[in-house]
């Protein structure tokens, strides 16, 4: 499916809207962004899991920004989605398990640790890359590169093993 990216995260915004109401100020710096081919259900997912965890990230008051753009590389044309919040970071022995099915540093009860593996498997079935950077007391960035038309990755029959 196409979809207006800007206007899949805006959705995800308002969905989450319980989360940030007065309590975290969104910077968007939406870049000239064209259509994008994708499974849309699924990248918003990817989006609800990172914007909640982004908010639920920030303890009283804070800042998430959303940034977007273009980027050309060997493989064509890529968009870039960064979700960055300034809530307390994930500390550097951690990062390498973020991605694990139901790895969690939250409380019991609170979190299954499948959101970031589920969101990692499906910019993986995207044939794109989600990295994480953070720094404890700074905050989190997780920035998601996908090819602006999947079509073209699946017509070319590109396996996910590559």
């Amino acid at each position: 499916k196409t979809i207006n990216l800007h206007e899949s995260l805006d959705t995800t915004l308002n969905l989450l809207g319980h989360l940030y109401e007065n309590r975290i100020t969104v910077y968007k710096h939406y870049g000239t962004v064209p259509p994008v081919e994708c499974y849309a259900g699924q990248l918003n997912q990817v989006f609800m899991n990172l914007l909640a965890n982004a908010a639920q990230a920030i303890d009283r008051k804070g800042n998430v920004w959303i940034t977007t753009s273009v980027e050309n590389s060997e493989r064509g044309p890529e968009v870039c989605i960064s979700i960055r919040d300034d809530g307390r970071g994930i500390p550097e022995d951690i990062i390498p398990k973020v991605f694990d099915p139901f790895f969690t540093t939250k409380d019991v009860g609170e979190g299954t640790g499948l959101g970031l593996s589920i969101s990692y498997g499906i910019i993986e079935k995207h044939y794109g890359e989600l990295t994480v950077t953070s720094t404890v007391g700074e905050g989190t960035e997780f920035i998601i590169t996908i090819p602006q038309k999947l079509s073209s990755k699946l017509q070319r029959g590109v396996s996910s093993n590559e």
